[in-house]
Formats: structure tokens, C-alpha cells, sequence
């Protein structure tokens, strides 16, 4: 079975949909990598199509708008606001305003893997990936990135000062996002638990039961904590992430939609195909051809 995700790397997500990119900026390597949004995402080509990221990014907006897709959720993100992208996560930019500015930070695992991290913290993670800053906390993240940015660019560079700059940035971040947000209730936390498990086996298991089972709760019980939390029911959260790989398949014009249909273990192609326009407004053929074959 061909993998069912387009995996793409730093390198790879310039090279596909930032045209103007600088040859400096297209083969930068560095573990950490600040870029002015904009300057760096002036000239993407959108739409974006989903794509699973190899690596870590942070966007933080200080003007105008920007909406990002991450997994099965969109996120706008306005002034003071900053959303988290992790290694493995689905996503795709959907809309830039034209008057967008801020910041979009490329780090590597080791940044993160080497801070002291509580088990609140990690939630920002792994279930709070955005959060709206203070006033004040922007202000000090701005400063910290300028300050990042000039220490990147510097020609005798310290890593290590880059480093522990970038870990007291994702700190800060952190920190502010838990003291604007109530603990996690047990609720919330099988909530986002629930949501772990369907990406990782929502191909094979689409039944809500099974996902009871992993978390050793009852069916009626996830339901409950799922609908509250999210506002969905664990079967449109269980569709709807399903839906998201199909599109990724579908980037795929040599693949014949039934084929996807059983790959991704759909009951049927109708059934695939009458999901796919419920959660889309387009059927399977109809989006193919409005997303990736216009022009």
C-alpha cells in the first residue's frame, strides 16, 4: 500500500510553494530559522495543499490575519496570536491577508526534547496548539525574536546562544498559555486524548467502541467528554479526520477514487463518496478537479 500522506520537508515546502524564496533562505539548514511573514509567505501559491511537516513551526502574527489548517481544525490567527505546528502534524496555510506581519520560526525536536517540560506544559504541544498572547508577553516575544533574528544572521553566530534564546521563547509562550487557560478536566483531557488516538488509527478503526475501549471508558461516556469539549461527536471527529487523508490522497491524479476509497477501508466508494461531499460540499471528482487542476 503506497503511504496515504505527502510527507514534505523544510527544503521541499519552499521549494513547492514559495516561488521567490532567496537561494540563502531556500538551503538553510540551521536548527533554527527565523523568517518575517512578510517577506518569507509574500508570494505563496495557494491554496496549499495539506501535507504531513518533518518539521517544527511556530507562526506568530503581530498584524493582519492568517489562517492555518492543522489537522482536522482552521485556525485565523489576528494580532498576538500564535499557533504551534509539531513534526508529523497535517497542515496547510489557507489565507494571508495583505497586510499580514510577524513571525514564522522553524525549530528542530532538540529545541523542545531539551527543556524541562511539565506535564501542563506539553499540552500546548500535543492539544492547545494556539493561543492569544498579552499585550505584554507579544511585546517581550517580538523583542526575543528580533533579537533571535539578528543573533541568526550575525556572522560569528553562537548556536548555543540561538538555542537557549528560541527554548525561553517557547517558554514564555508556554507559560502564558496555561495562565489563560483553566486546568485540563478529565473531560477535556480524553477529549484530546480521543483525538491522539483517530489520527494514528482511524484507517483500520472508525467504530467510536474501539476508542472507549483504548482509553478503558464506556462508548456513552466518550461521547459525552468528545461533544462537550469539541462541540462534534466522536464519529464526525472519526469522519472528518478520515476525510482530511483522502484529500491528501487526492493530490494523487493517478489514483482512481475507488482505490482511496478502500484504501483509507471505507464500507464502500458511494459510502466514501457521500461522506466526502457531506463534511466537503464537493464530491470526491468535483474537488480533484476545483482544488489541484484549475489552470
Amino acid at each position: 500500500m503506497k503511504n496515504s500522506i505527502k510527507i514534505i520537508n523544510n527544503y521541499e515546502y519552499k521549494k513547492l510553494f514559495l516561488p521567490d524564496v532567496s537561494e540563502h533562505n531556500l538551503f538553510n539548514e540551521n536548527k533554527i530559522q527565523v523568517y518575517r511573514i512578510e517577506n518569507y509567505l509574500r508570494s505563496i501559491l495557494m491554496p496549499v495543499i495539506p501535507y504531513r511537516t518533518t518539521f517544527n513551526f511556530l507562526i506568530f502574527v503581530t498584524k493582519g490575519s492568517l489562517t492555518q489548517h492543522l489537522e482536522s481544525a482552521s485556525y485565523t490567527l489576528t494580532e498576538n496570536q500564535v499557533i504551534n505546528i509539531k513534526q508529523g502534524n497535517i497542515t496547510a496555510t489557507l489565507a494571508i491577508s495583505d497586510d499580514v506581519e510577524g513571525f514564522f520560526v522553524v525549530y528542530e525536536n532538540e529545541i523542545v526534547t531539551d527543556i524541562e517540560l511539565g506535564i501542563n506544559d506539553i499540552k500546548f504541544f500535543n492539544s492547545h496548539p494556539f493561543t492569544t498572547l498579552k499585550p505584554h508577553v507579544a511585546h517581550w516575544i517580538q523583542q526575543m525574536l528580533m533579537l533571535l533574528e539578528e543573533e541568526l544572521f550575525t556572522e560569528g553566530r553562537v548556536m548555543e546562544v540561538c538555542i537557549s534564546m528560541m527554548q525561553c521563547i517557547l517558554l514564555k509562550v508556554i507559560k502564558s498559555d496555561i495562565e489563560t487557560k483553566a486546568p485540563m478536566s478529565r473531560q477535556l483531557d480524553i477529549a484530546f486524548r480521543f483525538r491522539e488516538y483517530v489520527q494514528k488509527f482511524h484507517i483500520d478503526h472508525k467504530n467510536v467502541l474501539f476508542y472507549a475501549n483504548l482509553l478503558h471508558i464506556s462508548e456513552n461516556y466518550l461521547n459525552k467528554c468528545v461533544k462537550e469539549a469539541t462541540n462534534k461527536p466522536p464519529k464526525q471527529w472519526i469522519s472528518e479526520i478520515s476525510i482530511l487523508h483522502s484529500q491528501i490522497l487526492l493530490q494523487d491524479a493517478t489514483r482512481d477514487i475507488a482505490g482511496i476509497a478502500f484504501e483509507l477501508k471505507f464500507q464502500s466508494p458511494s459510502y466514501f463518496t457521500r461522506l466526502f461531499k457531506k463534511i466537503t460540499g464537493y464530491s470526491p471528482s468535483d474537488y480533484r478537479k476545483h482544488k489541484f487542476m484549475a489552470g
